[in-house]
């Protein structure tokens, strides 16, 4: 009884703040900026100020026993374009960098979780997992979209072939999931166990599997677009050394991490903000260079090096426990940052637009998910609990699909707007119900606090 007094207490404090935040917003926002310092000055002082709201939300959602990042992403949905407008779309682009870099540094903490003892063990389901789900999710929403996409207002015009590039497309797009998230909810319930591990190892290889998969869809795209179109073999060869070359470059880099904690050791979260930050931004410079003096694209995934990086250090050096506790003492701050910025591009305009095809597709894609993961553990002969709650893990979705759908829509104009659209949609979605589903599913196989 103490305690249920102490959490109201706290949650009508929480909410008193809140208030008052809301009200001095908008008087922020009442201040009429003149120069290009008063504009950066504000753009800065905005971003604390969601952030300091997305911690607050945060301990609001987690009296009610949700995920954390719900708190923040409900912060930068209250705080963004489509609600409050606080953060405007310019103001939100403006502040991509900095997401770019909190995205990186969860990717070193991504690959730095995966342990090669757990892969080994869950080798079988890893791989099973991510076979079944991409299978059943692609077969079902290609499915869909052939056979019942006329009647759907955003796909209603579009001519049969296209339709079927449409289809496609978007099915490799949905297989598509979120390691950040995942990472964030099993860092906050401190999970450990073999659900766990698999989840994360599905998640994670997903996320390097989802290029190669892509690139081949683009390619058999075009071929159906194109008369008389055949499969450019050299793509396929540029794409496995651009994932080798980033392979080698993780691999590098993890080993300068581990040299620097040996012998400097000193400022080490700095250090890591800084390769965070210098592996973004080489990775773009080095693409737009060999474009413009070589006529040629080298694109280099950063989340890919540092997932490497992360991974490198973790298992193949004496400082994997040391990086993992000084990446989780940053934890807190990235996550709020990366999730209230994810929450405030959340694009409500496009799931107004097409909200009937988007549900549709969730639920489409939950049912693939479900699936998938269900065969899976009866193969493997996994507890019937994991079997039941498995595919709840699986939902979350966020930027490496936004980034695919953008692809796609520079190679096809013609569906182009389409595809952004029907994208950006089933994001909102997944991204909220996703966390919460996620964190019931550790709690419900009983691998939360394990850590």
């Amino acid at each position: 009884m103490p305690q249920a007094i102490a959490k109201k207490d706290h949650l009508l404090s929480y909410l008193l703040i809140i208030v008052f935040m809301g009200l001095f917003g908008l008087w922020i926002k009442g201040i009429e900026i003149e120069t290009g310092r008063q504009q950066a000055g504000l753009i800065i002082f905005s971003l604390g100020f969601v952030m300091l709201s997305a911690y607050v939300i945060a301990q609001i959602v987690k009296i009610a026993k949700l995920p954390l990042i719900t708190g923040y992403i409900i912060a930068g949905i209250l705080a963004g374009p489509y609600v409050s407008g606080f953060l405007t779309v310019e103001m939100v682009e403006r502040l991509r960098l900095i997401d770019d870099l909190a995205l990186s540094f969860i990717a070193l903490m991504a690959g730095a979780e995966l342990r090669l003892s757990s892969l080994k063990l869950r080798g079988k389901s890893i791989a099973l997992n991510i076979l079944l789900i991409s299978f059943c999710v692609f077969s079902l929403v290609v499915l869909l979209m052939l056979y019942a996409g006329n009647h759907f207002n955003v796909t209603s015009n579009l001519e049969p072939i296209y339709l079927l590039v449409f289809a496609i497309l978007l099915g490799v797009i949905c297989i598509a999931r979120s390691p950040s998230s995942a990472i964030a909810i099993i860092d906050e319930v401190r999970a450990d166990g073999p659900f766990t591990s698999t989840v994360l190892g599905v998640t994670i290889v997903m996320d390097v599997l989802i290029i190669i998969f892509f690139t081949f869809a683009m390619a058999i795209s075009r071929i159906i677009v194109t008369p008389g179109g055949v499969i450019n073999i050299w793509l396929i060869v540029v794409l496995v050394g651009e994932i080798f070359i980033t392979f080698l470059i993780g691999a590098i880099l993890g080993k300068v991490i581990s040299i620097y904690t040996d012998r400097v050791g000193r400022d080490f979260l700095l250090f890591l903000l800084f390769i965070a930050f210098g592996v973004t931004r080489i990775s773009l410079w080095l693409n737009d260079y060999m474009i413009v003096h070589f006529k040629m694209s080298l694109y280099l995934e950063p989340l890919l090096i540092c997932m490497t990086a992360g991974f490198f250090v973790q298992n193949f050096s004496r400082f994997g426990t040391y990086f993992v506790d000084s990446l989780r003492r940053m934890s807190l701050l990235i996550y709020a940052l990366f999730f209230s910025l994810a929450g405030a591009s959340l694009s409500f305009e496009s799931l107004a637009v097409c909200w009937p095809l988007a549900l549709t597709l969730v639920l489409v894609r939950a049912t693939g998910i479900f699936g998938g993961t269900w065969v899976a553990g009866k193969i493997c002969h996994d507890p019937p609990v994991f079997n039941q709650n498995a595919w709840m893990s699986y939902l979350t979705q966020a930027g490496v699909a936004i980034g695919l759908a953008v692809l796609a829509a520079r190679q096809f104009p013609e569906i182009g707007d389409h595809l952004n659209t029907v994208v950006l949609a089933i994001i909102a979605v997944n991204q909220i119900i996703g966390p919460i589903t996620f964190k019931m599913a550790l709690n419900r196989v009983g691998e939360s606090g394990k850590r």
